[in-house]
């Protein structure tokens, strides 16, 4: 080792230092990626804000608030990357109702609780991807239904309108600021 004037330690045949300087260590957590300006952080944070608020009151007009968690998250996705592929009306709709379909289908074949809910997961995960409709918090939905059983019926009418609030909303919003949304419909 050859000492350095920088008071760093260096091997011949690796000239990085030893030890690395505390001004370049601090920085090790920063993302590459640069921030949304503040106009996107503003309509997403009140996008999402209207969206869930509109939610909120369907869900206790009719007594199902358990459909809002796994729809927060969709709202999140829809409101904060409304480019995303996850984010458009085949995604948000085609996931959570695919979800729906193999939840009910698993109760019907007389699987019920964690273990079941764990398996329909597996098999709408697999599905969604399978017919291009994968929306993770689909995922949310799936565990909602297997451990709540509720009636299919009613069940699966309020997540299809929940759902298309969502898109409403954000279509909306983003006619409101001029900005593409869907980028695609189906």
């Amino acid at each position: 080792m050859t000492p350095n004037p920088s008071g760093t330690r260096e091997t011949e045949d690796d000239t990085r230092p030893a030890k690395m300087p505390r001004a370049r260590w601090a920085r090790w957590w920063r993302v590459g990626e640069p921030r949304p300006p503040r106009r996107t952080v503003v309509s997403a944070s009140v996008t999402t804000s209207v969206a869930l608020t509109v939610l909120v009151a369907v869900g206790t007009l009719t007594h199902q608030t358990v459909l809002i968690p796994p729809l927060a998250a969709t709202t999140a996705i829809v409101t904060a990357t409304p480019g995303s592929p996850l984010a458009q009306p085949r995604h948000v709709l085609g996931g959570h109702l695919l979800s729906c379909l193999v939840c009910f289908t698993v109760l019907a074949l007389g699987w019920h609780g964690p273990w079941a809910a764990a398996l329909a997961c597996g098999a709408a995960c697999g599905l969604g991807l399978l017919f291009k409709v994968a929306h993770p918090p689909a995922m949310a939905t799936v565990v909602m239904i297997m451990l709540t059983e509720p009636r299919a019926t009613h069940f699966t009418a309020l997540l299809a309108t929940g759902a298309t609030l969502l898109v409403l909303v954000q279509l909306v919003s983003s006619r409101l600021q001029r900005e593409v949304y869907p980028t695609t419909w189906w």
